[in-house]
């Protein structure tokens, strides 16, 4: 069986995909400038290398690269991140091509900016956040690999991924967390529609890529559910499933954040055969839960 290669495999999508690698068979190194922070899979071997400081890579056949500075508020305060996420790229690209593997990058919607549902190629150089630019660049830096080392590549631009073991400040972490401590959930800038889409099928998309790399290879496809999702509609799931917490109300927009966007999935099920099979209500279900067994992490989360 293959070996893969995960970089930010202590990150949620990061973990969840490893386990998900070693249920198929693969062989899995995880890359992680901190251990998992969560149960894993005994077979996982996890090596703990900061990427910016361009470490050697262990060999293996497929590279999926995951790691980045992955939220837009910190970039939009330290623009210096922007950089690294693509030195970080840089370095992962130069390693598979010197090792002939196949890439799976982790690109994202936000470089679409503001738009409901854009095909691959509507790409919008006027980015949104430094988070956006980033992304752009590291798909521009995975092509120009492929066509000056041959490195065989494709790019998923994902959409707002949600589900268990998200340790970062992202809007579905944080309201299950303010929810659960009985306080009111702010939805920022008025009526935001987003596509959220769960991990397991995030899991689902990247192993059809690489099951599918003689086809995918040179290819960026979009990732999501497909189906619009209101902010309010989120607050509103979590406030009702969470009976502390006394609702939600609009809060101040901010700085850099995309208000519109859905996922045209059509390439991605043509291509793939991939269509998200976790909708949202019972996604965040199994996430609440997932959390409220860790109380700690919600304390945490609204520290």
């Amino acid at each position: 069986m293959e070996s893969v290669v995960v970089t930010g495999s202590s990150g949620f999508v990061g973990a969840s995909l490893c386990r998900e690698l070693i249920e198929e068979g693969y062989d899995v190194i995880g890359i992680d400038k901190q251990p998992p922070l969560f149960e894993h899979p005994p077979q996982l071997q996890t090596d703990i290398v900061d990427l910016t400081t361009s470490p050697d890579l262990p060999v293996a056949d497929i590279v999926v690269h995951l790691a980045a500075h992955s939220q837009v508020q910190p970039i939009v305060n330290k623009t210096d991140l922007a950089m690294e996420n693509m030195e970080m790229t840089r370095h992962v690209l130069s390693e598979a091509s010197q090792n002939d593997a196949f890439v799976v990058n982790a690109s994202s919607r936000e470089i679409y900016g503001a738009a409901i549902r854009p095909l691959e190629n509507e790409v919008s150089l006027d980015s949104p956040n430094g988070y956006a630019a980033s992304k752009v660049a590291c798909e521009a830096l995975a092509n120009s690999y492929r066509h000056t080392h041959d490195l065989r590549v494709t790019s998923l631009r994902l959409s707002n991924v949600y589900g268990p073991m998200d340790t970062n400040r992202r809007v579905i972490p944080t309201f299950i967390a303010l929810a659960n401590h009985g306080e009111t959930l702010q939805v920022f800038g008025g009526e935001k529609v987003l596509d959220f889409v769960h991990v397991q099928d995030v899991c689902d998309a990247i192993l059809a890529a690489i099951r599918r790399k003689s086809v995918t290879d040179g290819m960026s496809l979009n990732i999501g559910s497909g189906v619009a999702s209101s902010l309010t509609r989120v607050a509103s799931i979590v406030a009702e499933e969470i009976e502390v917490c006394p609702g939600w109300e609009f809060g101040p927009d901010r700085i850099g954040d995309v208000d519109t966007y859905v996922t045209n999935l059509s390439n991605a099920v043509a291509i793939l055969d991939f269509n998200a099979s976790v909708q949202l209500e019972e996604g965040l279900r199994q996430t609440i839960e997932w959390y409220q067994a860790r109380p700690e992490l919600l304390k945490e989360l609204v520290n």
